[in-house]
């Protein structure tokens, strides 16, 4: 019966014809037990390892979970509750936190409405952003936290709802999402009882989701999510919608929906009272570290990760429904606090109630109602090399605490929309001069090779590549060599990370080309953390990890590529990334690349290859780095559970010749890192049996030898060798194995 009233709910808040009660100054529902009765506080990293450890014991994606901004202090503007994020990475687009400007002083109060409900125009969005398993994926949440829900005749409890748009560039399609938390104490855990009936999965104790449809769009396109709350048949219980418009054709519909256990043991008598949406400027969520705010954001695709935008040209309007139907909300600053998921690279303005999205630098900051003033400026020029990086601080001069990464386009464009004020831009590009300059100016940057490398080398397309590099033309029989001397740190205006550790740059990134590319000798890209990111020098400074790094590789679409002869491929990730294909060189949809004579000094997690045959890794050598031997380093540092040499997620590559020392060799399973479904991934692990000395050759360079000067040549050297034929790391390599591995007296 409750799931037929469940249904015609569902039909009517499709129509939107529901009723709506709204109203100021509710009192904020107080923090109890959660529905477990659970009351241990953890702190946030053990939490986020927790998610991390269920999720994966249930084969669920990480990109199913959107999770909730553990990490985060709760900020006060003078008693009034305020973004908890301070900088990008963020959850960039409109945030309303209960808070109104009176007489120029920010005031708090509480707005409460059974829906909350998001308008999103796109008329174009590039992304990218290779370690969060969705490199051309993004997602649009709408966030916010719903009130007076009522579990066994108690009306205290609070839930996190989230409605989730993940859109795919790459494939132009819009999956819908739906998240519930327990947001009713700290311990933000979930009872497997909470629910009378749903349509979805709950993975107690940790969170309900639920997938909904996909659908195909093509911009520009208009999206609409909703988040709608109502009792049904006496029980609290609350509905995600959704309506898209693309190609003059509307699609919409109610994707799932939740009812609560409100009246179980109570009297035939008892209704759940009517559950409401919270915003809050005077009190946050029992978590005691999570705000009460509706938002709608754009980030990363799930699991806490971020994604980097290149170009979006988009409007945000945020409202809640009234006595009158729906209204945009009464102030707004352009960050969530709520979500984990971040993004870089969109700058939010705003005329009226809307917000305006475009590619640019990411600051935080109150818009309407919150602001002084509504006056913007709009900022374009171009800078070359086109492959620079752009900076941009607030201030007269150039401050690199608060500077914000601002994308270009291939043509070294930019243009984008600021709240009028004093903004001081730099560009920098390794082997060049940097330069300071006022945004709205052009710049070409003077070639200097003195500079050496001091920022990571990106290149979208194959002329980019030559801004890069020492000589070369790009073909077979001139390859492109790249810059590889290095005299200082990378730039400490590149060690952004968001909380779950997600690093904003990569060190090398090919990305779309096909030029023959080699490079040789590469520096160690040492990267020093300074302060300029609080957040993450104090995970640093509390799990005694070294205060530095090394920037990783990263080749996705890149074919005809070497890496050669490089003697210090290493760097470490933090155990946020867990489940992402995180690793010093990853190699993503690409083809006819080597990996050859290379020295990988892997602190968690070596190679990884995904989609990318006829890769051949040959002569290199992987070892444990000296800094995995700490026990504090190894509890953050665990991507795998101990570091791993190679890992393989495609068919049709050649390893072979290398010598293998890590704890974890290889591992090459039967499932997807990028969807968890099943997959069979066959490579050869080794060539035919021969004589050492025969030559093979492979983009231009000859591979003869054995790394261990055996008589022959054939598979690699393993540290955990046997005897057993076919070397497959006792299973970790589901298909195949190296049926001639390098070994000498005992076996070969």
């Amino acid at each position: 019966m409750k799931k037929l009233l469940a249904i015609v709910v569902a039909i009517i808040f499709v129509a939107l014809a529901f009723a709506v009660v709204a109203s100021q100054g509710t009192t904020v529902p107080s923090a109890t037990a959660d529905v477990s009765h659970q009351s241990v506080q953890q702190n946030s990293d053990s939490r986020l390892l927790a998610i991390e450890k269920k999720l994966e014991e249930k084969g669920i994606p990480l990109k199913y979970a959107s999770i909730p901004a553990f990490y985060n202090n709760i900020t006060r503007d003078n008693g009034v509750v305020a973004p908890s994020y301070s900088s990008a990475p963020a959850p960039m687009g409109i945030g309303f936190y209960g808070t109104k400007n009176v007489s120029g002083k920010l005031v708090g109060y509480n707005l409460t409405t059974p829906s909350v409900m998001a308008s999103i125009g796109i008329k174009n969005m590039s992304q990218f952003y290779l370690l969060n398993d969705g490199p051309t994926s993004e997602t649009f949440q709408l966030n916010s936290v719903l009130t007076n829900v009522t579990l066994f005749g108690n009306s205290t409890y609070t839930f996190w709802t989230q409605n989730v748009a993940f859109y795919s560039e790459r494939t132009q399609t819009i999956q819908f999402l739906t998240n519930i938390w327990n947001f009713s104490s700290p311990a933000v855990a979930i009872s497997s009882n909470v629910f009378h009936s749903y349509d979805g999965i709950l993975c107690a104790p940790t969170f309900y989701y639920a997938i909904g449809p996909t659908i195909h769009v093509t911009t520009p396109f208009s999206l609409n999510l909703y988040l709608n709350s109502t009792v049904v048949d006496r029980d609290s219980a609350v509905f995600f919608n959704y309506s898209i418009m693309s190609d003059n054709h509307i699609q919409s519909g109610s994707y799932d929906y939740a009812i609560f256990n409100s009246t179980y043991g109570q009297p035939s008598t008892f209704t759940a009272k009517a559950p409401e949406y919270l915003a809050s400027g005077t009190q946050v969520t029992p978590t005691g570290f999570i705000p009460y705010d509706f938002e709608i954001m754009v980030g990363g695709p799930g699991g806490g990760s971020t994604t980097s935008i290149y170009n979006v040209n988009a409007t945000m309007n945020l409202m809640y429904k009234g006595s009158k139907g729906y209204v945009n909300v009464p102030s707004a600053y352009d960050v969530g606090s709520e979500t984990g998921e971040t993004s870089e690279g969109v700058a939010v303005s705003w005329a009226n109630d809307t917000a305006y999205l475009t590619p640019g630098p990411s600051f935080v900051y109150g818009m309407w109602n919150i602001s002084g003033s509504n006056a913007m400026t709009h900022y374009s020029g171009m800078v070359a090399p086109s492959n620079a990086f752009m900076f941009i601080s607030e201030g007269n001069t150039f401050n690199a605490s608060n500077a914000q990464w601002a994308p270009l386009s291939l043509s070294g464009k930019y243009s984008f929309t600021l709240p009028t004020g004093q903004y001081t831009a730099q560009a920098l590009l390794s082997n060049y001069m940097n330069a300071y300059f006022m945004p709205g100016q052009n710049v070409s940057l003077m070639h200097d090779y003195s500079m050496g490398i001091y920022t990571p080398l990106y290149a979208f397309d194959n002329a980019q590549i030559a801004n890069i590099s020492l000589y070369g033309n790009g073909t077979a029989g001139n390859p492109y060599v790249m810059d590889n001397y290095q005299v200082m740190p990378i730039s400490s205006l590149f060690e952004e990370f968001n909380d779950y550790a997600f690093p904003v740059f990569a060190g090398v990134l090919l990305h779309n080309t096909n030029a023959s590319v080699v490079m040789q000798n590469m520096p160690s890209l040492y990267i020093p953390y300074t302060s300029t990111n609080p957040t993450y020098e104090s995970y640093v400074s509390f799990y005694d990890l070294p205060g530095y790094n090394y920037l990783n590789y990263e080749l996705y679409n890149a074919s005809n590529v070497t890496l050669w002869k490089s003697n210090d491929i290493s760097g470490y990730f933090a155990s946020g990334v867990s489940g992402f294909p995180v690793a010093n060189l990853v190699i993503w949809n690409s083809t006819n690349d080597l990996v050859g004579s290379n020295m990988f000094n892997v602190m968690d997690s070596g190679m990884l290859i995904y989609k990318s045959p006829y890769v051949t890794v040959w002569g290199n050598y992987v070892i444990n780095a000296p800094q995995t031997y700490k026990s504090t380093f190894e509890q953050v540092t665990d991507i795998w559970g101990a570091p791993l040499g190679i890992a393989e997620y495609s068919s049709g590559d050649t390893i072979y010749n290398n010598f293998f020392d890590t704890a974890i060799t290889a591992y090459s399973p039967n499932t997807s890192i990028y969807s968890g479904n099943p997959a069979v991934y066959i490579n050869m692990w080794n060539i035919t049996k021969q004589p050492a000395y025969i030559t093979h050759y492979v983009n231009g360079f000859a591979l003869s030898g054995s790394i261990i000067n055996t008589h022959y040549q054939g598979g690699n050297y393993w540290n955990n060798f046997n005897g057993t034929i076919p070397y497959n790391n006792n299973g970790l390599i589901a298909y195949g194995g190296d049926y001639v591995p390098l070994y000498h007296g005992l076996f070969y």
